[in-house]
């Protein structure tokens, strides 16, 4: 969606007195610095073009708008060379989580002209939410004099969910040295501290809970209807975010198609402690979207995977269908599954684990059933009437009120044959994975053989965005996989 300057709800005086600051458009708040002038022309004849584009079909229905739509896209994705002015973003999660739960806003950012290359996620271990978040400082130390060094630049801004914001805000005041090299500080509903970090510009974008929540010296701005994954991932999160980085509005809040050649790349971890997968290879396949099956030479890449965990980059199409496999000696190979990407994306991240370490204690390794598990970056909803969630599996419907009530804020799902007796329970949590945070479990019976499953997501009741990911349905005795959903509609 292209729209001129905007102030949600909520907005307090701290957060009125920042917009003003940012009168000029281009100027980088705090840098004095300006996006060149080239880049800043297109920008806005784009912007122009597309508002009257829109204007211009708003007599004609949805079919009219429609076409501006496309229209605004292809416009968007020629506004020109990345920005290279830009400070780099190192995004920091929360518990239980890793880097790809900021995939889609660092897309949205390089739609807006940010480099790839300066978009980064530190990837720490959050499995325990009482750990000190002191034992993280010294990789969040090298992660972030990678980013400096990668980009020649001598600062970075730095955006932290929850506890992750916790973290960033603890580094910043553990040493003066820690806090010259960051910019700006996001905090996304994380931490309520007193003040803001001496001498680092931050915005704290608040969800639901306490409206009266604050931190004194911070641009406080507050989605009282949105939690924790869904105000990290929405687009009012994402304007803020680019309206306090860069000193103006984004052109766009869409992740707009690149019609040139993408490249993919990310890290393999062992979830949820965040380490690297060790030993193994990644071997990438081009996919048929209806039935998952791997495409007549379809292999992409072979790759043996970093001691961090990390792999890539691969050039890849963004409007194709990938099947990214870890292969490993001695254990299940790891089949992960992902909608068109559209853009270049280096926060993917692969999560696997031995089978009987991972989070629940394992799902029952069966060889005539398959196991699935179901993510996205936004937690599901299964108790909200006509706005929640229906995710089929083989045209049933896997999310009801009690397994995926929008209190649980579970993100992932784990579906699998509990106890392999062939029956199904799809209404009752499999208490093992219930009563972890942010994911949740079902038992659900899936037959493997030579077929494809189709697995469709209608996202909070919104049928027009109805999305299909068609897997094979792979024995989990020697197969596992998992499906990623995309945030954005």
């Amino acid at each position: 969606m292209l729209f001129p300057a905007f102030m949600p709800n909520g907005r307090d005086k701290n957060a009125e007195q920042h917009r003003r600051r940012f009168v000029t458009v281009g100027v980088v708040a705090g840098k004095g610095r300006r996006m060149p002038r080239r880049r800043w022309l297109g920008l806005t004849a784009t912007l122009l073009l597309a508002t009257a584009v829109g204007a211009c079909s708003s007599a004609g229905g949805a079919s009219a708008n429609v076409r501006s739509t496309a229209l605004a896209r292809e416009l968007a994705g020629a506004m020109g060379p990345p920005d290279t002015s830009r400070l780099p973003i190192l995004f920091i999660h929360g518990n239980l989580g890793s880097g790809d739960l900021f995939e889609t806003q660092a897309q949205r950012f390089t739609s807006n002209g940010y480099p790839t290359d300066r978009i980064a996620a530190f990837d720490w271990d959050a499995s325990r939410p009482a750990s000190p978040r002191e034992k993280s400082f010294p990789q969040l130390d090298a992660e972030i004099q990678h980013l400096l060094a990668a980009t020649g630049m001598k600062k970075i801004d730095m955006v932290g969910q929850s506890e992750g914001a916790e973290l960033a805000q603890k580094y910043l005041a553990s040493s003066p040295e820690r806090a010259a090299r960051v910019a700006h500080l996001v905090s996304l509903d994380g931490e309520q501290i007193f003040n803001a970090p001496k001498g680092v510009p931050m915005l704290v974008v608040w969800g639901g809970g306490d409206p009266s929540r604050r931190i004194n010296g911070a641009v406080n701005i507050r989605f009282l209807e949105q939690e924790r994954d869904g105000l990290t991932t929405s687009t009012e999160t994402f304007r803020q975010m680019f309206r306090f980085l860069t000193g103006a509005d984004p052109l766009t809040t869409d992740v707009t198609p690149d019609s040139a050649r993408i490249e993919l790349a990310g890290r393999a971890l062992l979830f949820p402690a965040n380490a690297p997968v060790g030993d193994a290879r990644l071997e990438v396949y081009r996919v048929d979207p209806k039935t998952g099956r791997r495409a007549p030479d379809g292999l992409q890449a072979l790759l043996k995977i970093g001691a961090d965990g990390s792999w890539g980059p691969v050039r890849a199409d963004g409007t194709a269908s990938y099947e990214f496999a870890i292969v490993r000696t001695g254990e299940p190979v790891h089949h992960f599954y992902y909608q068109p990407f559209q853009r270049s994306d280096r926060l993917i991240r692969l999560l696997t684990s031995a089978p009987d370490k991972e989070l629940g204690g394992g799902m029952t390794a069966d060889a005539g059933q398959t196991d699935l598990v179901v993510d996205r970056g936004l937690e599901w909803w299964g108790d909200q009437g006509d706005a929640s969630d229906i995710l089929t599996v083989d045209n049933t419907n896997v999310i009801t009120a009690t397994n995926m009530p929008r209190a649980k804020l579970a993100n992932s799902i784990y579906i699998f044959d509990r106890g392999s007796d062939h029956a199904s329970d799809v209404a009752t949590p499999i208490p093992a994975y219930f009563q972890i945070g942010f994911i949740t479990g079902v038992d659900l019976s899936i037959p493997s053989g030579d077929r494809s499953l189709a697995v469709a997501l209608t996202p909070r009741g919104q049928t027009a965005k109805r999305t299909v990911l068609a897997v094979p349905a792979l024995p989990s005795k020697t197969d596992r996989l998992t499906l990623h959903f995309r945030t954005d509609p």
